[in-house]
């Protein structure tokens, strides 16, 4: 089953917004709203606090408009879909290499058609490490204890199983344990990045810094050392010879 993509809406006119989350909700079951965002400031902090993979972004807003905050990203990992009530600034939409532009009042076939494509690229058209959406900066979210976590694939060191339930190691040095096996979290993280080094042990690719073969094992960038099955060996062999320069 394909994930939904993670949607910020961005607009300062409360109707506007309304509007358009409604739609979402509606039209798209493939999009979910992760959030909501009523200004430049607020949308920055929510991009990176958020990471999405899609931002629905108003043009014409106070203070600073959406092409500003585009603009002035260092990185942009995800869909963007700017939505405004002015047509001139669709060459300025362009030259961002927005993926859709949308004019208000957004109608509902513009809207699905633009979803539509979005999930087409994400699924069927995007090499691993190019385009919008790289997998390493895709993000998986974990319900614990109440409190929903939103964390990058790229943040993943390595994932654990314990039964059940499986423990996220990240570079932080953080542990997040959720209530899924590991077979589950591999499914949902869908990334070519993470290899099963061992039954209880799923790795990120990028995070190995030394294979030692004679005790079976990995050493990872976080100082961990985690187990390798010898029948992994020579298809983990192939999978880092991918990632070597040429």
């Amino acid at each position: 089953m394909l994930r939904q993509l993670h949607a910020l809406v961005v607009d300062d006119e409360p109707h506007c917004r309304d509007f358009l989350c409604r739609q979402i909700e509606r039209l798209c079951p493939s999009l979910n709203i992760l959030q909501t965002a009523t200004s430049a400031r607020e949308a920055e902090r929510l991009i990176c606090e958020l990471a999405p993979d899609v931002v629905f972004m108003d043009i014409h807003m106070p203070h600073r408009s959406g092409i500003e905050l585009i603009n002035s990203l260092e990185h942009r990992d995800f869909f963007l879909v700017y939505t405004t009530a002015h047509d001139e600034y669709a060459v300025d939409a362009l030259r961002q290499k927005a993926h859709d532009y949308l004019l208000k009042p957004i109608d509902r076939d513009d809207l699905i058609a633009c979803t539509r494509r979005m999930i087409f690229h994400f699924y069927h058209q995007r090499k691993p490490g190019e385009g919008s959406l790289s997998p390493t900066t895709r993000r998986l979210e974990i319900h614990t204890s109440g409190k929903r976590h939103f964390v990058r694939h790229k943040d993943i060191v390595h994932l654990e199983a314990d039964g059940s339930y499986t423990t996220l190691h990240l570079g932080t040095g953080k542990r997040i344990t959720m209530s899924k096996n590991l077979k589950r979290v591999e499914e949902m993280l869908d990334n070519d990045m993470f290899f099963r080094t061992h039954n209880s042990h799923l790795v990120q690719l990028d995070r190995i810094v030394a294979c030692n073969y004679r005790e079976n094992c990995v050493n990872l960038d976080n100082g961990s050392e985690v187990p390798m099955a010898v029948r992994k060996r020579e298809a983990l062999k192939r999978k880092l010879s991918l990632l070597m320069p040429a």
